[in-house]
């Protein structure tokens, strides 16, 4: 097979595709080939956004990562229900979706070099405080996805939070209106409420046979499984290549050099020095001519930190006896690093000029890192190398799976011609899986139509220890459970609101006085202050007036609730404080993004999959 794609590659249709490809690279990089093959569909979209699967289960695994940090060991999966997950994960896209789409009417604009500032500014791609293109890249590859569709994503953050500043940077508030708001949230009501319990009213209810069937049958996507595909695959592990190369003498000999090296590039110097720069006051041969009248001064025992408080033109310094502190080689500009490197401990320079002016430096210190012995690095070295050699062989067995796995009959072929191990997995959903099938991007390539369907092998799946290819062994679809296996639930679930509707009844007659509740709760609070009282009947009592009675739901049913009083506040008695004054205006500028945001996903054709 592999020799007739040679042969048919001499043609001239093949040459044609291939410029193609070149000329479709050259303008706008690899992603764009490999977008050509498709893609998954949208699930959602947002003016002219798409919101795709992916998009949703990489945002869903954010979630789970957000909540894992939040409660650490704490942290149960299990009680999380995914598709509260997925719906949020799709609000939560639609509502960023949205503020784009609103920031390119407004004509807003990310620049590249903003972009470009942002990211060397972010600390998960640093090393030791700066930088670095190889943690950046590997930080991308972990989250799938590429240094293209990051820039992308940040353009966007960047260009939706220049909509957000100018609300919050133009909200204007008056005297009166600060007053009044203040005035308001300062209002005292007392109010009297009491909780119907949904739960508590569980117990008194019966069900039949015929009422659980009915209710199963009502709500069978309630109990539905999700589709699932188990896998077979082969994977390259980096550790496992690095465990069977061998390390000799001298390549070992070469690492600790290597390391010794390293080591001796961290050493840093102390130093101090007296600065005279050229300027308009100051020609070069003044300035040459004063620092070289300090350095004789110098030779003759005058004090050097009493000379740089006088003299020196280095403002950060001189009142510090010009000392700079220490420093690793390659701090300085290269006239002063090698006129300090060419000093001993305490000697003074003559003066040295750089584009500042002239410099009198003194090297006050060297602090050299300690050197361990070769046998105290042998196998931290051996490591190294080991790994070093691996790189090489994993590029190139990762190049053969590629080509291997592109024209193999099935993945047992590949694990053969390779010499690996074929491997299974236990049956996995889109959004859950255990082994390799935590992994995202093995679960998004997993559910791929050509892959799932067709039976295709995959594309190489690179992870952070290795990389695999897979190929689906089994297809289950998704399916409602039989009512034995979810009879429990569907029991619970009925009984739930079963108990809410009477909750509901409860309540409208203790309000309308047709019942009686023994234990009224009283309550006196501003709309801001917390009480004893559920929140949403806290906030009922700020929509009544004196004397009037409603119901409200809350989280454990229905509560009641009777306003008893108002102390109101006289609006003109507010005193206003810088404090409340930015506070007012605080508040203001919410309340216009709230209401700007509101607007946003009203005047935005938004259309959701299945809608």
């Amino acid at each position: 097979m592999l020799q007739t794609m040679r042969d048919n590659a001499q043609g001239i249709i093949a040459k044609v595709i291939v410029f193609f490809i070149i000329f479709v690279f050259a303008l706008w990089g690899v992603e764009s080939i490999v977008s050509l093959g498709g893609g998954t569909p949208a699930t959602a979209t947002v003016g002219d956004q798409e919101i795709t699967e992916a998009d949703i289960l990489r945002t869903v695994e954010q979630q789970k990562a957000n909540l894992r940090r939040q409660f650490g060991d704490q942290y149960d999966e299990n009680l999380f229900n995914e598709k509260f997950l997925r719906e949020s994960a799709l609000e939560q896209l639609i509502e960023q979706k949205v503020a784009v789409v609103q920031a390119d009417k407004l004509g807003l604009y990310a620049a590249s070099q903003a972009i470009d500032e942002t990211i060397v500014t972010i600390p998960a791609f640093q090393q030791e405080g700066r930088f670095d293109k190889e943690q950046f890249q590997n930080v991308l590859r972990m989250n799938g996805l590429s240094p293209l569709t990051f820039r992308a994503s940040l353009a966007e953050d960047i260009k939706t939070n220049q909509a957000r500043a100018a609300f919050v940077l133009s909200s204007v508030e008056t005297p009166f209106s600060v007053q009044l708001s203040e005035a308001l949230n300062n209002e005292l009501r007392s109010f009297s409420f009491y909780e119907v319990n949904a739960k508590n009213l569980e117990a008194g209810i019966e069900l039949s046979a015929e009422d659980i069937q009915l209710a199963y049958e009502a709500n069978k996507d309630r109990y539905k499984t999700e589709e699932q595909v188990r896998v077979q695959y082969v994977q390259l592990n980096r550790a496992d290549i690095a465990a069977k190369q061998d390390v000799t003498d001298d390549e070992l000999q070469a690492a600790y050099i290597d390391y010794q090296s390293r080591e001796l590039a961290k050493e840093q110097r102390s130093s101090s020095h007296i600065l005279i720069e050229v300027s308009d006051d100051r020609s070069d041969s003044d300035a040459l001519a004063m620092a070289k009248d300090i350095k004789s001064r110098l030779d003759n025992g005058e004090d050097f930190a009493a000379l740089a408080k006088e003299f020196s033109d280095d403002i950060g310094t001189k009142n510090a006896g010009g000392n700079l502190g220490l420093n690793t080689k390659g701090s300085f500009v290269a006239e002063f690093e090698d006129a300090l490197y060419a000093l001993q401990p305490q000697q003074i320079s003559s003066p040295v000029k750089t584009e500042f002016g002239y410099h009198i430096i003194r090297l006050d210190d060297i602090v050299v890192p300690s050197v361990k012995a070769l046998a105290e690095m042998q196998d931290e070295l051996s490591r190294e190398v080991r790994e070093g050699k691996a790189e090489a062989v994993y590029a190139e067995q990762m190049q053969e799976l590629s080509n291997i796995s592109f024209s193999a009959e099935s993945i047992a072929d590949v694990a053969k011609a390779l010499n690996l191990k074929l491997q299974d997995t236990a049956f996995f959903s889109r959004l859950n899986g255990e082994g390799i099938a935590l992994n995202d991007s093995v679960r998004q390539v997993a559910f791929e139509e050509n892959v799932m369907l067709d039976k295709q092998i995959s594309e190489v799946i690179e992870l952070q220890d290795g990389a695999l290819v897979l190929a689906v062994s089994e297809y289950k679809d998704a399916s409602v459970k039989p009512l034995e296996e979810v009879k429990d639930q569907v029991v619970a679930n009925l009984k739930r609101e079963r108990a809410l509707a009477q909750a509901r009844v409860v309540a409208d007659a203790i309000a309308g006085g047709e019942e009686q509740a023994a234990d009224w709760k009283k309550v006196s609070a501003t709309y801001q202050q917390s009480s004893e009282a559920p929140r949403l009947a806290q906030q009922k009592a700020f929509a009544l007036t004196v004397g009037q009675t409603d119901v409200v739901k809350t989280p454990g049913g229905f509560t009641v609730v009777t306003l008893d009083a108002i102390d109101a506040k006289n609006w003109q008695d507010m005193v206003l404080s810088d404090e409340v004054k930015e506070a007012g205006r605080a508040q203001n500028s919410r309340a216009d993004m709230l209401s700007y945001q509101a607007w946003a996903k009203s005047a935005t054709n938004i259309e959701r999959s299945g809608s």
